[in-house]
Order: structure tokens, then C-alpha cells, then sequence
């Protein structure tokens, strides 16, 4: 069963699933609907049955009233003849129209039957009648029997037009009282004017006949009071009822109370019967017309209600098989709609897969909707979009690979010759560095030998520089004492200047002194005289002490300035040790390294000679993957992107030819 599933087409799927959904709906709707043919069938053979039971109570009517006339015919009142002949003629007419309404509507064929029966019984009787061969009592009981049977027939009339199974509880009210309770009723009523009539006919009733008229008014007094619950119930009901009915059954009511005291006054309770025999049948006719009237319009009423509620279930019916094939018309095309609305988008999704399976990427992406199967179709899209950039870098990349293998393999042979060219003068460049390396060994040793003079140097100048420090302390200690005699200078200076002070002073006061002081003007103008040339040998002394001083402080800053020179001298010698240390220090490195370089060089000799080796095998490599590269590209190119005019293949399948989905 599972293999049969998965065989069949999501379309015959969808069908067959269809299909079951469908007999499901069918059967209840089909018992549905022949419930409710049923029911308006039911409803229109109820309405049908009204015009029969209608014309069938017109039988009873006319033969109630026949047997009425006849009690009076055969009791002696012959001015009744007539009356009771038209009588004849209607039940007769009644009987032909309730023929043809049996035949009509279909009834049973057993009661078109009794029908027929009835009506040969009866015109037994009216012949019996009519012949005056038949007394008053005798007619009355057959016609009672003819009217007994009419009832009966009513009965079985009603059970089957199916009346008494109206749903409308107000109609159910109104057919018990039109068409039950009412001919009973005016069954005693009729039965009260027949023997009523013959017995004012006659002027005469009996203890028995007196007994039995009563029993007869007692019963019809019951049938009147039942016939009256069971119409006011349905006018309680149904209002319309009322509007219809309630002046006919007030009429009615009053005119059978007053026949009914008119038989109990005027018959049952007086001894000496003198109440004209026509007037009281006339009386008692017009209590049973009412009663009829009453019936018919009930019956009319019931009939236009059941004609009504049968062409409310005809339409009913019409709306819901129009509304049924309706909806089924919509859901076989909603169904219909709903498998192509699946089927085609998987047809498409079918067509994209097969098309990204075949290599093809092209086309636009278009909108597919929201629900399940459009997301599976944007998605499928979305790879598509996805893959183009993907197979077009690789592409670009394959391409790229190919041309770069190309070039590397033609790197690889130029490498591999430059390779060899390069061992060549590694060879060459390796016996450069031995003689570079003797001739670094030669420039270290001739390093370590100018150190060696630098240092010695170096001694040399800290000693000059140590003896110029103390020239430069001594030359300071003789500046420093010319700097003493100056001072001493000035002295003897400012002594003889106020030697000279005061032997002007003197001199003055000899002058004041006069001839007294005139020797000791001489003694202090000689004395000024030594002043002023020792004052002039001072200041000539100080002159020279001054140019002595300057030019001893002049080589005192010389002397300075030479220790000055001599130290940075000593320091320069001291720097130049040290960058003749570091030179020989750096040459004996030199000297390793160059050992070290050739040893290197020798190595990479070596390395060389395998990278040649190396070079071959990259070539070939090279070349093997520049033909990887080719069959990339040649595999990269099944796919065709928008950029190349592709367009999207259709969704077919790649065995059968035919479409995956329909």
C-alpha cells in the first residue's frame, strides 16, 4: 500500500484524497437530503390531504343533512321532499369531488376503495328512502352508520396524509378541532335535528326515545365543550387564529348553545311537542352551518399554512441542494486551485533543482508567496543567488590558478636555471671569501699592532698632560705673586703721594713761617722733589709689574688652554684607543664572520645544489597542477551564470523526458 503511495503523483494524491473527502461530505449530505425530500414531500402531502378530508366532511355534511330531512320525510312531512332530493344531488357531488381527490393525491387504494363501497351503500339507502320503504328509525340508524363510516374513513384519512405528525403545535390544535372534533361535533348536533325533527313530526316521544335524546344532548354538550378547548388553544398559539377564527366560533358558540336549549326546551323537557318540526330543523342547520363554517375556515386556514410551510421546505430544499452543489462546485474548484497552487510551485522548485543540478544559475529571482512551499522555492533561489558569486569566484579563481601554475612552471624553469647559474657563483663567491678571509685576518693583526701604538701613545700624552698641569699650577703661583708685588707698588704709590701731600703742606706752612721756615721749604721741597720720582718710579714699577702680571696671566691662560688641549689631547688619544680597540676587535669578528661566511657560503653551496634538485620537482609539480587547473576550469564552466546568456532549463526529468509533477 505504501509502495502504491509513494508511486502515485502528488496531484492523484491530492484527487484521491479529494475523493474520500467527498464521499465523506456525500453521505451525510445525501441522508440529509433525503430526510428533508422526505419532509417537503411529507409537507405537501399534508397540504394535499386538506382538500380531501375538506371535501370528505362535505359528504358527512350533506348526508347529516339528508338524514335530517329524511327523519322528517318518512315521520309524514312530505313538504320536505324537495329539500332532501337537493340534498341528495349534493351528496352525490360531494362524493364525485372526494373522488377525485383520492385519485388525485394519491391515496391509499384501500380507501378509494372503501369509498367506492360507501357510495353504493348509500344510494342503497337514499333509493329505500326515496321509495318510502323504510321507517324513520330504521333510516336514521343507517344514516348514522353512513355518517359512522365517513368518520372512521376521516381517521384513516388523517394517519394517511400524515396530518397528526405536524410539527406546529398550533396547527396540530387547529386539525384536531376543524377536522376531528368538529364533524363529531356536528355528528350529535345533526344527530340532535334528525330525531328531534321526527319527533315534532310525529308529536310524540317515547320514555326510551326520551332517554336516549338525552344521553344524545349530554354527548354532544361534551363533543361541543372538547371541539371549543381544542380551537381556543390554537387560537392562544397562533393570534392569527383568533383574527380569522374568533368571530365565526363566538357565532358559532351561541348558536349552538341556544340549539341546544332549543332541543332541551322545546323537545327533551316538554311533554306536549308543538314546536314546528321545519323551524327546528332549520335552527339546528344553521348551529351545524356555523359549526361548518368554523370547520371550513379552519381547514382553509390550516391548508393556505401547509401549502405555505410545503412550498417554505420546497424552496428550503432547492436553497440547500443549490447551496450543497454550491459549495461542492467551490471545493472541487478550490481544490483544484489548491493542487495547482502546490503542484506548480513544486513543479518549479522541480525545474530549479534540475536546472542547478544541470550547471544552469540563471534567471531572476522571483516572489513565490509565504507559505511552505514558496519559502522552499526562495530558498532553492536564494542557493541559486548564493552559488552565482561562489562558481563565479571560482571561476575567476580556477582561471586565476590556471595562468598562475602556468607562470609558476615557468617560474620554476627560470628559477631552476638561474638556480644553477647561482651554485656557479656561490662556487666562485666561496673561494672570494678565502682570500677575503686571509686578507681580513691581515688587516686584524695590522689592528691589534696600531692599538697597540695608541695605547702606548696614550701613555706618552697623559704624561705630557700631567707636566703641563703643573706648568699651568706654576705659572698661577706667579701670577698670583706679581699680582702681590702690584698690590706692594700701589702701596709706595699712595705713600709717596701723601709724602707728597704733606711736604706741600709744609712747604705751605714755611712759606707762612717766612724766613724761619725758608730751610724747611727747601727740606720739603726736596722731599716733594723724592716724592714725586718715587711716586714716578713707582708708577713706572707698577707699569711693568701691570704688563708683567698681564703677560704672566696671559701665559697662564695659555698654559691653561695648553693643559685644556693636552686633556682633551689625551682624551682624543683615549677615544682613539678605544675605536683602534673596537676596529681590532671588530676586524678579529670581521675575520670570524668571513670564516663563518664561508662556511655559509659553502652550505649554501650545498643548499643550493638541493634547491636545483628542489626547482626540478616544483616544475613538474607545476605543470601536473597547470593541468589540474585546466580540468578546474573545464569543470567549473558546466556552470552558466546570467552573464552568459543562459537560460533556465525546463523542470524535466533527465530519464523519463516528461514533467516531474502535474
Amino acid at each position: 500500500m505504501l509502495r502504491w503511495l509513494t508511486q502515485l503523483r502528488l496531484a492523484q494524491k491530492f484527487i484521491l484524497l479529494g475523493a474520500i473527502t467527498l464521499v465523506m461530505i456525500a453521505f451525510p449530505s445525501a441522508l440529509y437530503l433525503k430526510e428533508t425530500v422526505s419532509d417537503v414531500r411529507q409537507a405537501h402531502r399534508q397540504a394535499a390531504g386538506v382538500p380531501v378530508l375538506m371535501a370528505l366532511n362535505m359528504v358527512m355534511q350533506h348526508t347529516q343533512v339528508h338524514r335530517g330531512l329524511s327523519a322528517g320525510v318518512l315521520s309524514g312531512n312530505q313538504a320536505m321532499e324537495q329539500r332532501r332530493t337537493g340534498a341528495r344531488e349534493a351528496v352525490n357531488q360531494a362524493i364525485a369531488d372526494t373522488s377525485a381527490l383520492l385519485t388525485k393525491t394519491d391515496a391509499p387504494a384501500q380507501e378509494q376503495e372503501r369509498l367506492h363501497k360507501w357510495q353504493q351503500d348509500w344510494q342503497a339507502l337514499e333509493q329505500t328512502v326515496a321509495s318510502g320503504k323504510i321507517e324513520a328509525a330504521e333510516s336514521f340508524a343507517r344514516h348514522t352508520a353512513l355518517v359512522a363510516d365517513l368518520m372512521l374513513m376521516n381517521e384513516e384519512l388523517l394517519a394517511a396524509y400524515n396530518l397528526q405528525s405536524n410539527a406546529d403545535p398550533a396547527n396540530i390544535a387547529l386539525l384536531q378541532a376543524a377536522l376531528v372534533q368538529a364533524p363529531l361535533l356536528s355528528e350529535g348536533v345533526g344527530q340532535i335535528r334528525a330525531m328531534g325533527t321526527g319527533f315534532l313530526t310525529q308529536a310524540f316521544l317515547s320514555v326510551d326515545d326520551r332517554g336516549a335524546f338525552r344521553a344524545l344532548i349530554s354527548q354532544t354538550s361534551g363533543q361541543q365543550k372538547q371541539a371549543g378547548r381544542f380551537i381556543q388553544r390554537a387560537m392562544q398559539l397562533n393570534p392569527t387564529y383568533q383574527q380569522v377564527l374568533g368571530e365565526q366560533v363566538k357565532k358559532a358558540t351561541v348558536l349552538l348553545n341556544e340549539s341546544m336549549g332549543l332541543a332541551q326546551n322545546e323537545v327533551l323537557e316538554i311533554d306536549l311537542l308543538q314546536y314546528p318540526a321545519a323551524e327546528y330543523f332549520d335552527k339546528l342547520t344553521q348551529a351545524i352551518e356555523s359549526v361548518n363554517a368554523v370547520r371550513i375556515s379552519g381547514a382553509e386556514r390550516l391548508f393556505v399554512l401547509m401549502e405555505a410551510e410545503a412550498a417554505r421546505q420546497s424552496k428550503l430544499l432547492i436553497l440547500l441542494t443549490g447551496v450543497q452543489l454550491a459549495l461542492l462546485a467551490a471545493a472541487v474548484g478550490l481544490t483544484l486551485l489548491f493542487v495547482r497552487s502546490i503542484t506548480r510551485p513544486l513543479h518549479h522548485a522541480v525545474e530549479l533543482a534540475l536546472a542547478v543540478a544541470d550547471g544552469n544559475l540563471a534567471g531572476a529571482d522571483e516572489p513565490t508567496g509565504r507559505n511552505e512551499i514558496g519559502e522552499l522555492i526562495a530558498a532553492q533561489q536564494q542557493m541559486r543567488s548564493r552559488l552565482r558569486p561562489i562558481v563565479q569566484q571560482v571561476r575567476q579563481g580556477s582561471d586565476a590558478v590556471a595562468l598562475a601554475s602556468a607562470e609558476i612552471a615557468q617560474g620554476n624553469q627560470d628559477l631552476s636555471g638561474r638556480t644553477e647559474s647561482q651554485a656557479s657563483a656561490l662556487e666562485q663567491t666561496a673561494a672570494s671569501m678565502e682570500q677575503l678571509s686571509a686578507t681580513v685576518r691581515q688587516n686584524a693583526d695590522s689592528a691589534q699592532e696600531a692599538s697597540r701604538l695608541t695605547q702606548s701613545a696614550h701613555s706618552i700624552a697623559s704624561q705630557g698632560g700631567a707636566m703641563v698641569t703643573q706648568m699651568v699650577q706654576t705659572m698661577q703661583g706667579i701670577h698670583d705673586s706679581s699680582r702681590k708685588v702690584s698690590d706692594i707698588i700701589g702701596v709706595i704709590d699712595s705713600i709717596a703721594f701723601q709724602t707728597n701731600i704733606l711736604a706741600l703742606n709744609a712747604a705751605v706752612e714755611a712759606a707762612r713761617a717766612g724766613e724761619q721756615g725758608r730751610g724747611f721749604a727747601v727740606v720739603a721741597s726736596e722731599v716733594r722733589s723724592l716724592a714725586g720720582r718715587s711716586a714716578e718710579a713707582a708708577r713706572e714699577i707698577k707699569r711693568l709689574i701691570d704688563d708683567s702680571v698681564q703677560r704672566v696671566g696671559d701665559g697662564n691662560a695659555l698654559a691653561q688652554q695648553t693643559g685644556e688641549t693636552m686633556q682633551e689631547m689625551v682624551g682624543a688619544i683615549q677615544k682613539v684607543n678605544t675605536i683602534v680597540s673596537a676596529i681590532s676587535n671588530a676586524s678579529q669578528e670581521q675575520a670570524d664572520g668571513v670564516v663563518q661566511v664561508g662556511d655559509a657560503i659553502t652550505q649554501m653551496d650545498q643548499v643550493t645544489q638541493q634547491n636545483a634538485a628542489l626547482v626540478e620537482e616544483m616544475a613538474a609539480a607545476a605543470t601536473s597542477l597547470h593541468s589540474r587547473s585546466q580540468e578546474l576550469v573545464q569543470a567549473v564552466a558546466v556552470f552558466h551564470l546570467n552573464e552568459d546568456g543562459a537560460t533556465p532549463l525546463p523542470g524535466r526529468s533527465r530519464n523519463s523526458g516528461q514533467p516531474l509533477l502535474k
